[in-house]
């Protein structure tokens, strides 16, 4: 049964510290590329839809915040007029 038992784990250790090993060098490596100096301009760079996308939206928030200014001035008009 040791015997057995020895013979299963010797192959599941090697591939644990294999497998340990590659996923580390394989994340360092990763990281390392994804921090280059030359590329975080690139990948900090806003998608052009995105940025019209953002400019639209800002471009809403202020006509419904003027909007609700109005419906305010006439709702305190109406409110005063009673």
């Amino acid at each position: 049964i040791v015997r057995k038992n020895y013979i299963d784990m010797v192959p599941k250790t090697i591939m644990y510290f294999l497998v340990n090993h590659v996923k580390d060098e394989l994340q360092n490596e990763l990281v390392s590329e994804l921090y280059r100096e030359a590329e975080i301009g690139f990948l900090m760079k806003e998608a052009e839809d995105i940025a019209l996308r953002r400019k639209t939206c800002l471009e809403m928030k202020d006509l419904l915040e003027k909007a609700l200014e109005i419906v305010n001035e006439v709702r305190d008009f109406n409110s005063f007029a009673k």
